[in-house]
């Protein structure tokens, strides 16, 4: 027997070793932030040696990594869309019906044909199973394969260390948890929906993860969330604005495509970048009260009712709402780029019109209601916020960057924002 088969079976012994030693159990205890077993070690210095394949190697770490053997730490998982669809001659007649020349679909691989695996990777595994290189070292070369498809994950069987059902989500969104997989652990728990897959620069990205509260992180959470605090704060989703990124809608006019889209019908909101969606799940889960701006459109003295008012990315608004928010005394802009165009509101026909801003109608026309405080340039397009200042206004506060990506993160610098948004 050839060397490379006596390792393969070597490893399917180890396989059905695990199964049997219950090391397979999701959500252990004692599960580590990295957790690698020693012998995969001995499997990467295989392969380095070339002493099993590389197709070998990787359909084994696959394997590993989906049934949570090979722990994901803390590291974003990516989202796939499902299986790859292989098709190939039925040369075999594996479906008995006497036509070798159909094509039949066959189990997705590992490894797509037009992609292999970097040398750089392979080294990292040779230096890993010579301990000269750290697990996390090695992972990152794992994490390089999933992110390219040339290892494939399967998001229904990455699970998380807190069992879903004792996941907290926001109250002001209806989630289904059967549909959820684990994405993330970081200051929340962070979930997406299966295969709701975007594609960004020809990789696939999650389109609208879901934060949750971490039992286990109560503590924690306290010193930042209202839940027991008696302040009046009121955070608003900015429902026109998730409504003018729809498509077909605004955007679809500025990038030239639709004449009339200047006028979009209202749409289901979901919690997305534009809209600002980490950020109002986030503050909703911690205590704070939500009403979106429709309700301020149709009264606009509901604000009075508030002694602290968090606007998001409320960039398009109606008048009434502009007049209603700058007259009210502590309003903090959480988000840039907040009441930059002045839209209209049909409830019968259940549309928004824009009216002035964002260049239109004449292309020197930037905030429509021509704004003093306007921080739109330079600070909505700093997404990475290495630094987050906030600065006074008028009536209330700004903030520098577009904050967003941070609600994902497990950083001090959450913490102090979160601390900051409840001290103010």
């Amino acid at each position: 027997m050839k060397v490379f088969q006596i390792r393969a079976l070597i490893i399917l012994i180890l396989f059905f070793s695990l199964i049997g030693s219950g090391i397979l159990v999701p959500n252990s205890s004692a599960q580590e932030e990295i957790q690698i077993p020693g012998w995969i070690k001995n499997v990467a210095g295989w392969w380095a040696n070339d002493e099993i394949s590389e197709n070998q190697f990787l359909t084994g770490i696959e394997y590993l990594i989906n049934n949570n053997i090979i722990g994901y730490g803390d590291r974003w998982v990516p989202c796939n869309s499902g299986p790859q669809r292989i098709f190939e001659p039925d040369v075999d007649d594996s479906d008995n019906d006497g036509d070798t020349t159909e094509l039949i679909e066959i189990p997705s691989q590992t490894i797509s044909p037009s992609k292999s695996v970097p040398d750089w990777v392979k080294n990292n595994a040779s230096w890993w199973s010579d301990n000269l290189i750290n697990d996390t070292d090695f992972l990152n070369g794992l994490q390089y394969l999933i992110e390219h498809r040339i290892i494939k994950i399967d998001n229904k069987k990455i699970l998380g260390k807190i069992p879903l059902e004792d996941i907290l989500f926001s109250p002001a969104w209806t989630i289904d948890k059967n549909s959820l997989v684990f994405i993330q652990s970081t200051f929340f728990e962070i979930y997406g929906e299966y295969e709701n897959c975007i594609m960004v620069n020809g990789y696939e990205q999650w389109k609208s993860p879901l934060l949750g509260l971490n039992p286990n992180k109560l503590d924690m959470y306290n010193e930042v969330a209202v839940w027991n605090d008696p302040q009046k704060t009121v955070v608003v989703y900015p429902y026109f604005t998730s409504i003018a990124y729809t498509e077909p809608g605004f955007y679809t006019y500025y990038a030239g495509v639709c004449d009339d889209c200047t006028t979009t019908k209202f749409a289901p909101p979901i919690p997305s970048y534009t809209s600002s969606g980490m950020g109002h799940q986030a503050l909703t889960l911690l205590g704070y009260t939500s009403i979106t701006d429709v309700e301020i459109d149709k009264n606009p003295s509901i604000l009075q009712q508030f002694d602290k008012v968090i606007m998001l990315h409320n960039e398009y608004v109606t008048r009434a709402m502009f007049d209603a928010i700058t007259n009210h005394p502590n309003v903090l802009y959480l988000y840039p780029n907040a009441l930059y165009a002045e839209i209209e509101v049909n409830y019968i026909n259940e549309t928004i019109t824009l009216i002035r801003g964002h260049n239109y109608p004449e292309p020197e026309i930037e905030n429509g209601f021509d704004w003093e405080f306007d921080n739109t340039h330079p600070y909505e397009f700093d997404s990475k916020c290495k630094i987050i200042d906030i600065y006074k206004i008028k009536n209330g506060r700004m903030t520098t960057c577009y904050p967003e990506n941070v609600f994902l993160t497990d950083s001090q610098q959450l913490f102090d924002l979160l601390r900051i948004i409840k001290d103010l």
